[in-house]
């Protein structure tokens, strides 16, 4: 059935998934599902699929429908999307996983190595990853005159590598006490740094090389988590928002991701408030037309 300019598209078990207008030139959602996408916080269950315990290797991999989801909602089928800072490549699967292009950035062959085997193991077809510096591969796609439709990553975190889990001895119920824990995520590039500052200037190193392939009009979504450590919350959300407005783009939207899939800690019990940080941030920004 269709109305003047829509048709109404169908999921595989034959139920109705709405209208979807002509008009639309963003993305191919129908009405209710742009409704659905729409809202600022997202609480869907992601499986832990896709070889979930082999992507794990890397602390911080993305659920790969998740970023299909996100693919999605920014970019029509047969786009192309880049992660300048991949890891262990979920955008990628992500990607493919909704029929489009996509192509990642990575420092570590490990990781590659990881995504190439992910998808032997998933019988997709491995998307264009580089073995490389973003700030030096950037470049180089620029040259070949690449243009992305759509930009979607997660940068690593300030001092995450370092910040400990929990503080002193911890132990279960019929265990020795073990020391305190320290975080899985691997320090972006090996560096430690001393300041936010610097982090920020490192990944404005890689942004202000990633903006530049971006269409006009197009977006950029980035999952960011923001962490309290010495006794102090941090709103690195915030800070990475300012960066990337100062190098040109426009934040539209903070949509927080309630990871459902979460572990809780007894963290500060009966002695301050400290949270149980179970949500991550996608800032979402536009490269606005002249």
């Amino acid at each position: 059935m269709s109305k003047a300019g829509k048709v109404e598209l169908f999921t595989a078990d034959g139920s109705s998934r709405g209208f979807y207008s002509s008009l639309n030139r963003l993305n191919e959602l129908t009405g209710k599902e742009w409704v659905y996408w729409s809202k600022s916080v997202i609480n869907k269950q992601y499986p832990p699929n896709m070889q979930h315990r082999l992507r794990s290797q890397h602390g911080g991999q993305k659920p790969p429908d998740l970023c299909a989801d996100l693919i999605k909602v920014f970019t029509k089928e047969g786009a192309l999307v880049l992660d300048p800072l991949a890891g262990v490549g979920g955008t990628l699967l992500g990607a493919a996983l909704c029929r489009r292009n996509a192509v990642g950035i990575e420092l570590d062959s490990r990781y590659i190595e990881i995504y190439e085997e992910v998808c032997r193991l998933e019988e997709l077809n491995a998307q264009r990853f580089i073995c490389g510096n973003s700030r030096q591969v950037l470049p180089q796609l620029a040259a070949d005159g690449v243009v992305f439709d759509f930009i979607l990553t997660d940068v690593p975190y300030w001092r995450m590598d370092k910040a400990e889990k929990s503080k002193g001895r911890y132990k279960k119920a019929g265990e020795v006490s073990k020391e305190n824990r320290k975080s899985r995520l691997s320090p972006f590039e090996q560096v430690s740094y001393q300041s936010k500052a610097e982090w920020l200037s490192d990944l404005k190193g890689v942004f202000s090389k990633a903006v530049p392939l971006l269409k006009t009009d197009g977006y950029l979504a980035v999952f960011i988590g923001d962490m309290y450590n010495q006794g102090r919350y941090h709103f690195l959300s915030a800070d990475l928002a300012c960066m990337l407005e100062d190098i040109g783009l426009t934040l539209k939207a903070n949509i927080v991701w309630y990871d459902v899939s979460k572990s809780l800690h007894v963290y500060g019990y009966q002695y301050q408030y400290i949270p149980s940080m179970i949500h991550q941030n996608i800032l979402v920004l536009r490269k606005e037309g002249a």
